[in-house]
C-alpha cells in the first residue's frame, strides 16, 4: 500500500523520536484513540436517548454531567 508522501514523513519522524520501539508504541496510540472514538460515540448516543426521553437538548445533557 502506498502512504502519501505526507504521512511518510511523518511516519519517519515517528520512528526517529520513539527508535527501536516504534511500532509497538504506534500500535498503542492507535488502540487508544480507538477507544477514545468509541466512548464519544457511546456518549453520544447516550446524550441522545437522554435528550429523548427528558426533553433536554445534547447539549444540555452535556452541560449537566459535565458540572456534576
Amino acid at each position: 500500500m502506498v502512504l502519501p508522501t505526507t504521512l511518510e514523513k511523518e511516519l519517519e519522524r515517528f520512528k526517529e523520536a520513539y527508535g527501536p520501539g516504534w511500532y509497538k508504541r504506534l500500535r498503542e496510540i492507535l488502540r487508544e484513540e480507538a477507544k477514545r472514538k468509541k466512548a464519544a460515540l457511546e456518549a453520544a448516543e447516550l446524550a441522545r436517548r437522554i435528550s429523548a426521553t427528558s426533553g433536554l437538548t445534547e447539549e444540555e445533557v452535556f452541560r449537566t454531567l459535565e458540572k456534576s
